[in-house]
């Protein structure tokens, strides 16, 4: 079955022998403080943004030091773009990544998310933990960083505006797939819905993504089923 289709995981080893297979993947890397970085603004003008050490300094500045083991998501407002291929890929020409235009990570900031805040795992909105245009040099650093540090990369997330900047809980279940090089997931995160002091979640996986599933809080159904 695919293993990159829809929201989904690349595990370590998809760029990097020797590193964790999708089934190797300890579950505690699989969740972890959410951390969503919010790029909307900076992705208007400039569809091949890449998220900057800046921008970490800047939601630290805001809500204080990141919290060690989080899972760290860019929020571009690219999901909204979802099922258009054109506008996903910001071409016409489908089949050519070269002429691909999308943001993303820059390998500074994932580097210092590694080193700093030990994260658990990187995420997009888009199709690519590296952005559009990285097919040109075909280095994919962002990809390569997070391969060879054993880091999780995860893909195609939606609905990131329904989740707090801060304070929420990211978990990604993917499927065990032995000896894969990632997986479909259905990521979700759970937070404090102030000001009703009820619990939410809300589902991150777009609606090409193979697998749903409910989650329930205190007998409540909480999750949109219909993504």
């Amino acid at each position: 079955m695919p293993e990159h289709m829809g929201t989904h995981i690349d595990a370590p080893v998809h760029t990097t022998q020797g590193m964790w297979k999708t089934d190797q993947i300890p579950i505690e890397k699989l969740y972890g403080p959410g951390v969503i970085i919010n790029v909307k603004e900076k992705v208007k003008s400039n569809p091949d943004y890449r998220v900057t050490v800046e921008d970490l300094m800047m939601w630290e500045k805001k809500f204080g030091e990141m919290p060690r083991h989080a899972i760290a998501i860019m929020n571009s407002g690219w999901s909204d773009k979802y099922p258009n291929k054109t506008q996903i890929f910001g071409s016409t020409q489908h089949d050519n990544a070269s002429s691909f235009h999308f943001p993303s990570w820059h390998v500074d900031a994932v580097t210092w998310l590694i080193n700093k805040r030990q994260i658990n795992a990187v995420g997009v909105d888009t199709p690519s933990t590296d952005f559009g245009q990285a097919s040109v040099s075909a280095s994919f650093p962002c990809h390569t960083t997070l391969g060879r540090n054993n880091v999780v990369g995860i893909e195609y997330v939606a609905n990131l505006d329904k989740v707090p900047e801060n304070g929420s809980t990211i978990y990604v279940p993917v499927l065990k797939l032995f000896d894969g090089s990632g997986g479909p997931a259905r990521v979700f995160a759970t937070y404090d819905d102030e000001p009703n002091k009820t619990n939410a979640a809300a589902i991150l996986a777009n609606p090409t993504s193979l697998f749903r599933f409910a989650i329930y809080f205190s007998m409540i159904l909480l999750c949109e089923i219909g993504l």
